[in-house]
């Protein structure tokens, strides 16, 4: 039997999947007979040097941070290049630590796995390339990469090649340019309802199913205890077609997911399944929410090179040429139910290197030193890592200030820093009045007080922001 299985989609956003969890009747099952969080990933606000997918895949798949495992997009463990398997040799992913512990384990497409190595199970790896200029063909290829020891496994399993990696049509190719949707706010608006990625769907739907049915096959053939499955492709739809509030394209991109969740689920029986991803997706607007129009221009650095759209949605001409609506959020999405797993719980306290010590907890795995994060409170039974369980009865938040030295955008990307080392405290914000809403929109911010509002006696530790416009470092520091 299948002990775990676990669902890694790109970008999946905890607001529309909890919020709306009737349109997902399986994801809502899974929450209503088991645990669920909108946990807090490393994603940056701002437009420079945001924490990568494949920093957050790397740090859920090792329970490190990305300065401890040193993973990123285009440089990886001190080279320039893309991540690879083998950078994870001596980080203990899960899968090592699983098959150390007795368990078999199947990955498939995991992100950042190219060029694979042997596990014990096997490793299933797909490579495709990103189209980075606006050229007649939307369609990228993929390849699958697999080792040695895992050819007649392939073989047997995988009927074809996967289906290709569909990007948007770019404006060129809709017949727009983005000079003139920037002039013409209508113009803007005409062409964007009439294409909004809406093609992605037939492809997604093509994508899953050639997965889904390779992993059912492969687990009645070539069984493994544990099975892990991850797609980009929620992300890209994401990025490009949340045009507006409840985007239809992404709405049925999530229910398509979810049938195929259900149908795995039924076929492979899990005795725990998870569900994650590693981050959410916001509007470029909700990087600096505010109702006054002319105060969130105002905050918004690229003020001068997007689309104001007359929804009040912000709108980005991509690398690629295609309108890009959305930046990665702060909330990523966590789910899991089965054995040993309270039922129909909502945890607050997650974040991403909390994955990593509680997915060795579900096998009554001893979690290796040295790991940041925790066992989180979810098992209706003794667990084996007490001394990492965490009780959120027991916390002693810290009263921090952080006193606003710059814009708002970069005063964001400090702040978000402080985020990730202070946890487990209180922050608020000591600001310009004026951006008073800005910031109690940040999921990062407790409160906000004014500049003449502000008493430090009030806080345990106060932090003020660093910004060096020549080398553009940007850091925090302690004055109280």
């Amino acid at each position: 039997m299948l002990k775990m299985l676990i669902i890694g989609a790109d970008s999946v956003t905890p607001d529309i999947i909890f919020e709306k969890k009737e349109l997902f009747p399986n994801l809502m099952q899974l929450m209503n007979q088991g645990v669920y969080s909108a946990y807090s990933a490393f994603v940056q606000k701002g437009f420079h040097g945001s924490y990568s997918s494949e920093q957050n895949w790397a740090s859920l798949y090792t329970g490190l941070t990305p300065k401890q495992h040193n993973i990123n997009t285009n440089y990886s463990r001190g080279e320039n290049r893309r991540p690879q398997m083998r950078d994870f040799d001596d980080l203990s992913p899960f899968w090592e630590v699983l098959n150390d512990n007795g368990y078999s384990v199947g990955l498939w497409a995991a992100d950042s796995c190219v060029n694979p190595v042997p596990i014990k199970g096997y490793v299933i790896s797909t490579r495709y390339q990103m189209l980075n200029t606006p050229v007649d063909d939307r369609k990228s290829p993929r390849s699958i990469e697999i080792c040695e020891k895992d050819k007649k496994i392939a073989s047997e399993v995988l009927e074809g090649d996967p289906i290709y990696r569909l990007y948007p049509k770019t404006l060129i190719q809709q017949g727009f340019c983005y000079k003139d949707l920037q002039d013409d706010p209508e113009l803007a608006e005409r062409a964007i309802l009439k294409y909004h990625f809406q093609d992605s769907i037939n492809n997604f739907k093509e994508e899953l199913e050639y997965w889904f049915g390779a992993m059912e096959r492969t687990q009645e053939r070539y069984p493994v205890d544990a099975m892990f499955f991850y797609t980009p492709t929620t992300d890209l739809i994401a990025h490009c077609s949340t045009y507006c509030d409840d985007s239809p394209t992404l709405l049925e991109a999530y229910q398509l997911l979810d049938k195929y969740i259900g149908e795995l689920i039924d076929k492979l029986q899990p005795e725990i399944t998870i569900f994650v991803s590693d981050h959410g997706q916001q509007n470029f607007k909700n990087i600096v929410n505010c109702t006054n129009r002319k105060i969130q221009r105002e905050a918004f650095s690229a003020r001068d090179e997007v689309l104001w759209l007359k929804n009040g949605y912000i709108a980005f001409e991509a690398h690629n040429g295609a309108l890009l609506f959305t930046a990665h959020a702060l909330r990523g999405t966590f789910i899991a139910s089965g054995l040993g797993i309270k039922k129909n719980t909502y945890i607050d306290e997650m974040r991403t290197v909390d994955f990593y010590p509680t997915l060795l907890e579900m096998m009554k795995i001893k979690v290796p030193d040295p790991r940041e994060g925790y066992v989180l409170d979810i098992f209706n039974r003794q667990v084996v890592n007490k001394d990492l369980l965490l009780d959120e009865k027991k916390i002693e938040k810290k009263k921090i200030a952080f006193i606003q030295c710059q814009q708002p955008s970069v005063t964001d990307i400090i702040l978000n820093e402080l985020y990730i080392e202070k946890r487990f405290s209180c922050i608020t914000v000591v600001g310009e009045e004026k951006y008073r809403e800005i910031y109690l929109n940040n999921p990062r911010v407790t409160g906000f007080v004014s500049y003449e509002e502000f008493k430090s006696d009030n806080y345990d530790e106060v932090y003020c922001g660093i910004y060096n416009q020549t080398t553009e470092e940007m850091k925090y520091m302690r004055i109280k």
